[in-house]
């Protein structure tokens, strides 16, 4: 009875590690994208080159653009949630965006050791389970 028990703890927290392993694996996707997403914001705040053209592509989001002019010594709109938007000196908005890239970079790391560690963990008790089918075989 208690070897049954043992066998469905094992069961159960080998679910659990593949579950987290493929949720964080979908996590950590996201999470790179974040940080895609806000390095290309930053790139154009800091690019001198976007603001003196006369006429750029702006991306409207779904594969549609605009043609538009960047100020970069005018106010930029930022998303604060909600549909909520509130003006903000460009280079504040470059700071910000600094400081959100540490910390997702920094959750990403997290993220990826706690991976990791499941990761071996679930990998450690599949070894054992084999190595312990093949001793009862012989």
């Amino acid at each position: 009875m208690e070897n049954d028990n043992k066998g469905t703890d094992v069961r159960e927290e080998l679910e659990f590690l593949e579950s987290f392993i493929n949720s964080s694996e979908k996590q950590i996707n996201l999470l790179t994208q974040g940080i895609e997403d806000y390095g290309k914001a930053l790139g154009v705040l800091q690019s001198k080159e976007i603001s003196e053209s006369s006429e750029n592509l702006i991306s409207l989001g779904g594969g549609v653009f605009a043609k538009g002019k960047i100020d970069r010594e005018k106010e930029v709109m930022v998303a604060i949630g909600s549909d909520v938007f509130i003006e903000e000196k460009p280079e504040i908005t470059i700071e910000r965006l600094k400081g959100q890239i540490d910390e997702v970079r920094s959750s990403l790391q997290n993220l990826n050791d706690q991976r990791a560690e499941a990761l071996r963990r679930y990998q450690a008790i599949i070894q054992s389970l084999n190595s312990n089918q093949k001793g009862n075989v012989s």
